[in-house]
């Protein structure tokens, strides 16, 4: 049986331990199922990251969680690569050119240990991205306390060729995929006094196979260790029928070795137990108050060079929130990432506000139609003042609230998330794209001046306050009217498009995205623009 077939058995023996048990899960599971269908197989980035891999010369191999490739390369998983020191300068350069991108983790995460980083390479034809784990060294310890290097690529007795999709790959052998399996178990495991054999999670049958017996013993094993100090360990595996256990001696010298070999002596457990439990628990508390209080605290994971705020705008129709949703899921797979809404619509606002809006909207034209006759009759009636100030205190309270997010935003990028706004407020014209809203034709009633002063301060704030990168989304107004008819009229659509142009013409820095192909093509020019960014 080759490599090949033996990665099949392995992944099918996963799929089989990995039912799903309630309707909710059933229904995930279909999603993914149909999601991994229409992905196409492994991602085209794939195929050039590796042949320069090769083509460089670096010394590398997939150590853990073979049964997951395919779906690494196809983007939906992370895949761990050991790489040699001496070969890291070089795999920095080569990252450079695929445009990859370094991931920084919250430092009491339990991922965090040196000699490890995330690594992101961005597929711009799939608007998708491939997960590296990279490992300097293999360290291995307690959940949140990894700091014995237990082996570096050297260490790696043999490694072997994979084809999948037709992308060569080398993997870790059957023989050293369990010697680091047993290492990283030794420091997770927790049994009691009497207990003298433990089981190893996994399916390991097709890796047993290929292991020599221990002799004197049949159908027992044994796993070796060599210590860096010419001394040499064992560990006694028995095969089951779920996979195999190991000797809890044996798992406690394994211990003791590669604690004595990083050069830590015995009273270290203690101290890696204490650690452990107070960067658990500072974890699983940052995690809850990010939860309660989002943006409250740096994300799990965040791009190298911090977090930003990306801006949608466009009229009606050409498809803001649908990008603005999928952006946000394509990035959340691994980063910290945020929405944000600057309208006055469906999306999200004060509770207040959107209360207010429910009774004033139906009738908006008949009362600013109510103080046009008032101001072109010059008369000066109680319902059109009241009417007047209710409007202008309309457009303050809509500013305030425009403000309020335009500034969450930017502190949400300051702690490293990603913020995707569905539109952004502009302070060039009154009455579009979200800009101011008092018109200029209440000065004639005395004290609403104060007002419109008002709202032209916090529109030039939020102007101060720019996004890190804004998108236009254009096109044409039979696009919009396909894909919500009546929702916008032609006049307004071209009166946003002239705007959206003199706002390009003021900013050099804003990007225009034509809006008129599918919304996967869409995205996949957003996501390049996005991932460019970062």
């Amino acid at each position: 049986m080759n490599l090949q077939q033996a990665l099949v058995r392995r992944r099918k023996a996963a799929r089989k331990t990995t039912v799903p048990a309630t309707p909710d899960e059933m229904r995930d599971a279909a999603s993914s199922a149909a999601e991994a269908t229409t992905s196409g197989g492994a991602l085209p980035i794939a195929a050039p990251l590796f042949r320069a891999l090769d083509a460089a010369g670096v010394r590398y191999g997939i150590v853990q969680d073979l049964v997951s490739l395919p779906d690494a390369l196809a983007g939906r998983d992370d895949m761990d690569v050991l790489l040699d020191k001496q070969d890291y300068p070089v795999f920095c350069s080569i990252m450079a050119e695929l445009h990859g991108l370094r991931g920084v983790s919250l430092s009491c995460y339990d991922n965090v240990c040196a000699g490890r980083e995330d690594w992101f390479i961005p597929d711009f034809s799939r608007g998708a991205y491939v997960h590296l784990d990279l490992h300097i060294g293999i360290r291995v310890g307690w959940e949140f306390r990894k700091r014995y290097l237990a082996f570096d690529y050297a260490a790696i007795a043999r490694w072997e060729r994979i084809s999948v999709e037709g992308i060569s790959i080398p993997i870790v052998s059957p023989e050293d995929e369990i010697r680091i399996a047993i290492a990283r178990f030794a420091f997770r495991v927790w049994t009691r006094p009497w207990t003298r054999w433990v089981a190893v999670p996994g399916d390991w049958k097709d890796q047993l196979s290929r292991l020599p017996s221990q002799p004197g013993e049949q159908g027992s094993h044994l796993v070796e260790y060599n210590s860096g100090r010419g001394e040499t360990m064992s560990c006694r595996i028995r095969p089951t029928e779920d996979g195999f256990v190991v000797h809890c001696t044996d798992l406690a010298r394994l211990r003791r070795s590669i604690r004595h070999s990083c050069g830590f002596s015995r009273g270290s457990g203690l101290t890696d137990a204490m650690v452990h439990f107070i960067r658990k628990t500072s974890y699983l508390s940052l995690r809850l108050l990010g939860r309660l209080v989002p943006g409250a605290v740096p994300a799990k994971r965040r791009p190298s060079a911090g977090g930003l705020v990306v801006a949608l705008v466009a009229p009606d129709g050409l498809g803001k929130s649908t990008q603005v949703d999928l952006l946000t899921r394509i990035f959340r797979w691994k980063f910290g990432c945020a929405q944000a809404y600057v309208g006055t619509g469906e999306g999200r606002g004060w509770w207040f506000r959107k209360g207010l809006q429910h009774l004033v909207t139906p009738r908006r034209r008949q009362f600013k139609a109510m103080i046009q006759r008032d101001r072109e009759e010059s008369r000066s009636g109680a319902k059109g003042k009241v009417l007047a100030a209710g409007l202008a205190l309309w457009g303050v309270l809509i500013a305030i609230e425009r403000y309020a997010v335009v500034k969450r935003a930017h502190r949400w990028a300051t702690r490293g998330l990603i913020v995707i706004s569905d539109r952004w407020p502009q302070a060039v014209r009154e009455g579009y794209l979200d800009g101011p809203m008092i018109p200029p034709n209440l000065s004639f009633i005395p004290g609403l001046a104060t007002l419109a002063r008002l709202e032209q301060k916090l529109y030039q704030k939020m102007d101060a306050c720019k996004p890190h990168l804004t998108l236009h989304l254009v096109s044409d107004f039979a696009v919009s009217q396909r894909r919500k008819p009546g929702e916008i009229s032609k006049e307004g659509f071209e009166a946003r498009m002239l705007l959206m142009a003199e706002l390009r013409a003021l900013d050099k820095d804003i990007r225009a995205i034509d809006a008129s192909g599918s919304a996967e093509a869409v995205n996949r020019d957003l996501f390049k623009q996005i991932w460019l960014s970062l």
